[in-house]
């Protein structure tokens, strides 16, 4: 998940150290390369790498560009988009058009592309494409658009038309077309991916999460609707809803990734961890615990609430190392079960002979658990771990994982629990304790659906249920005979 911003301020003397502080604060999100573009009324200018933002950026750069006069820039902070971080394939990027263009665009996106094998060969007589990232093919149809539609709603339109049932995307985009430079913001239908904007001192913001804004000292204004395109130009800035259909952002994103101060969908973040947490408490009723820990840092929302229902003390007796390895995108699980032991030290005397509560947004693979903080927590004395979940057992992967096959459904804890067996006809206590067994805790938790719904509202549940936000027919084969199974069990 890439962190993206941009920012439309003309005359604006501190526009790119903004633009560096907004795409900074997204630095939870990623950390495998960074990027920032800048343009003015001679064009469009690039600097990325790898690694964190202090790494790549640095104030003789942000010098050096916000002396060109900028009018308009973007920024990046990169998920790893192969399994080996390539500068090539991080953003912003530049689209190259074959032929002689009057538009020059640079983007950079937050989202997926399924399956664009097609997409890219209709591209290819017109483009030539530098890397493997999708978001380059993105750029590409709107590049194409625009110079069909000039730089328009219109444009954008066919955008979402073009990828329509199989993308998630919002995106920023640097257009110059030769004397002036335009910023562009668009999201995808369903409003999927989070999205949101403000004016701040006179600058146009959009980002991926609202702690952009609060990073430069301003409030969220809006979220954006699916579908919501912005054009910044000389002429003012205008915002419109191209298409108007049912919306589905991606719970999984309230629960889990984000700064825990930012905003999704109205509410912020924290609060809903925490609201998440009461309603497993009230679901749950008693609890054997002597204490109430958060499994860092994820855990800490859902675990103050945890904490608050039992009425029963929280301590930081779990503690995320500061030199702590990063283990989400190892693919192996035993080595990602051996490196997660690095993450992880306890509190011996808050631990020792205790029965532990231990507060989580969610299970998916098991393996930080199952390897790290679980192993940590009674190595530390613990007697009993009750392990509780903001999130339900998740069935099912990420659409993001679908380029992996069929190891991206094995590899999830439920699945993994039931491995010769079927999950799908099986209760939320046999659930619990299939999974309980497998990560090596007294019990596990679960959360379901409807109290989650109940805090963080209508959307997609894609783990939970298969209600993705990609059409079937992009669905892969192993996933529809899994999804078809889990219907028949679930409405017999």
């Amino acid at each position: 998940m890439d962190g993206i911003v941009g920012i439309y301020g003309p005359g604006d003397n501190d526009l790119v150290a903004k633009t560096f502080l907004a795409t900074g604060a997204c630095q939870h999100r990623g950390k495998a390369s960074t990027g920032l573009a800048v343009g003015n009324s001679k064009g469009i200018y690039i600097y990325k790498g790898l690694g964190r933002i202090a790494d790549v950026i640095d104030h003789n750069l942000i010098r050096t560009f916000q002396d060109l006069e900028p009018t308009a820039a973007i920024g990046n902070i990169g998920y790893t988009k192969r399994k080996i971080a390539e500068k090539t394939n991080s953003e912003p990027i530049e689209i190259i058009p074959k032929l002689r263009s009057k538009y020059s665009l640079a983007i950079t996106m937050d989202g997926y592309l399924i399956k664009e094998d097609d997409l890219k060969a209709e591209l290819e007589g017109e483009y030539s494409f530098q890397s493997a990232n999708k978001t380059e093919v993105v750029g590409a149809f709107l590049h194409k658009y625009i110079c069909q539609e000039g730089i328009s709603f219109d444009a954008g339109k066919r955008v979402l038309d073009k990828l329509r049932g199989r993308a998630t995307f919002a995106l920023t985009a640097l257009v110059h077309d030769g004397k002036d430079i335009y910023l562009l913001a668009l999201n995808d239908p369903k409003a999927f991916e989070p999205f949101c904007c403000a004016t701040i001192d006179g600058a146009f913001v959009a980002s991926s999460e609202s702690c952009s804004h609060r990073r430069l000292h301003g409030f969220t204004e809006k979220e954006y609707d699916g579908a919501e395109m912005t054009i910044c130009s000389p002429g003012g800035t205008e915002t419109k809803r191209l298409i108007d259909e049912p919306m589905m952002p991606d719970i999984f994103q309230g629960v889990y990734f984000g700064n825990v101060a930012s905003m999704f969908r109205g509410k912020e973040i924290f609060q809903i961890r925490r609201e998440l947490g009461l309603e497993l408490t009230d679901y749950y009723g008693k609890s054997s615990a002597d204490i109430v820990i958060p499994n860092p840092e994820s855990g800490w929302g859902v675990t103050v609430g945890i904490a608050e229902g039992l009425k029963k003390q929280l301590f930081p007796a779990l503690i995320k190392l500061p030199q702590a390895v990063r283990t989400f995108q190892e693919g192996k699980s035993d080595t990602r079960s051996k490196e997660v032991g690095l993450k992880f030290g306890g509190v011996d005397s808050l631990l020792s002979g205790k029965n532990i509560a231990m507060g989580d947004d969610s299970i998916v693979r098991g393996s930080v658990s199952e390897g790290g903080s679980v192993w940590v927590v009674y190595n530390a004395g613990a007697r009993y771990i009750e392990f509780w979940i903001s999130y339900g057992p998740m069935f099912f992967p990420s659409f993001k994982e679908w380029h992996r096959g069929e190891d991206c459904l094995h590899e999830l804890a439920v699945q993994r629990a039931f491995k010769d067996d079927n999950p799908y006809d099986k209760t939320l206590d046999e659930i619990n304790k299939a999974v309980a067994k497998l990560v090596g805790v007294n019990e596990v938790r679960y959360n379901v659906k409807e109290r989650i719904q109940r805090v963080a509202g209508d959307g997609s549940f894609q783990a939970l249920d298969a209600s993705y936000p990609i059409e079937q027919e992009f669905w892969p084969d192993w996933l529809k005979r899994d999804v078809e199974k889990f219907l028949h069990y679930r409405q017999a």
